[in-house]
């Protein structure tokens, strides 16, 4: 009963999806931003997560410089009307509403910046539960709608938008959520290709190039080590990115058992993580625990990265939502370690584990 009840927390607990779309779907936009509706488009377009440590979140975050000049003051609400001007197709006039005649009438307009790179205003909207952006055409007036203010990537081709949901907004994922939307820009059209909403939260954001978000999260309690750091790599078009072989020194076979002075054993889970090429089998068993996954595995930086990929046995298709499976490293006495969000959860310690392992 104990491991199911860690299941269950597990569950509800992992990065989420909308009617069983993982993070790796190719999607693109509704009418509204955060209205978690999709439809497939061409060319395909993967979102995958996977873990990084926070040295390298904070190796990269100074140098990048989102192209966006916040400047609320240049077009300011008056009397109640927030007027922009364009090039070509006369002025776009907002107007509030104070909640008349209902409160769900409720709207308010606030510019906040402009992207010269787009040639977009981008306007701030605050209505009845529920916030949201436009992005005005400067030239022709034309609105796109956008989840919130954006991060733009450096060739301005991608943008990325996140937003805290209080709000039960899903049938699979429990509040509070945070949404993370996706944009492509082409031909001047913007368009989502992606959207999720997620159980962690993030705290700081950035583009580390063209193709990859770094992100700092962290999970709903306000405790620094729930801290985590993940990268989000969207992929374009059907050509397969080039992969890279992995030192032969990783190869191997790992073993853990976790909880193992737990004074029942019945919430011990024996953990074997099977490195071999760029492919990896983690498998886990324990009382009314039982899985196995494949893996893939990326060396960056000394460490080695794990993504989900497939459930080869056992456990559950829901365990899909869990995309961050951590990253394998060397401590400074030369032990290898597991730092892994997934199975954080089967431990009775609950927070950020550095799990031990033994190599065959």
């Amino acid at each position: 009963m104990r491991k199911l009840l860690s299941l269950l927390i597990f569950l509800y607990a992992c990065n989420g999806a909308v009617q069983n779309k993982t993070a790796t779907d190719s999607v693109t936009a509704a009418s509204k931003p955060d209205s978690g509706k999709a439809v497939a488009i061409l060319p395909p377009v993967t979102v995958e997560i996977s873990s990084i440590t926070g040295e390298t979140f904070k190796k990269y975050e100074a140098s990048y410089n989102n192209p966006i000049t916040l400047d609320s003051a240049k077009f300011p609400v008056v009397n109640g009307e927030l007027n922009i001007p364009t090039d070509k197709g006369g002025p776009v006039i907002l107007k509030n509403n104070e909640g008349v005649p209902h409160d769900e009438n409720r709207i308010s307009f606030k510019y906040a910046g402009y992207i010269a790179s787009l040639n977009r205003y981008l306007v701030t909207v605050k209505g009845y539960e529920q916030r949201y952006c436009l992005a005005i055409d400067k030239a022709t007036g034309q609105k796109d709608t956008l989840q919130n203010v954006p991060q733009v990537s450096p060739d301005s081709k991608l943008l990325i938008c996140h937003q805290y949901n209080p709000y039960e907004t899903y049938e699979n994922v429990t509040p509070p959520t945070e949404d993370i939307s996706i944009y492509a820009v082409e031909n001047n059209v913007i368009r989502k290709i992606f959207f999720q909403p997620y159980r962690w939260f993030v705290s700081g954001l950035y583009w580390k190039d063209n193709h990859t978000v770094y992100i700092r999260s962290t999970q709903p309690v306000d405790d620094v080590s729930n801290v985590d750091h993940v990268q989000l790599e969207i992929v374009t078009g059907t050509t397969p990115r080039n992969t890279v072989a992995i030192n032969d020194s990783w190869k191997g076979t790992y073993t853990a058992l976790l909880n193992e002075k737990a004074g029942d054993s019945r919430d011990q889970v024996e953990v074997e993580l099977k490195v071999s090429g760029d492919s990896t089998i983690l498998t886990e068993s324990g009382y009314q625990v039982y899985g196995k996954y494949l893996l893939a595995a990326t060396e960056r930086e000394g460490n080695l990265f794990f993504t989900f990929k497939q459930v080869l046995d056992g456990g559950s298709g829901l365990i899909e939502r869990e995309k961050r499976f951590g990253y394998l490293w060397k401590d400074e006495e030369g032990k290898y370690r597991l730092t892994c969000p997934y199975l954080d959860v089967q431990s009775t310690n609950g927070g950020r584990v550095a799990f031990l392992l033994k190599k065959k």
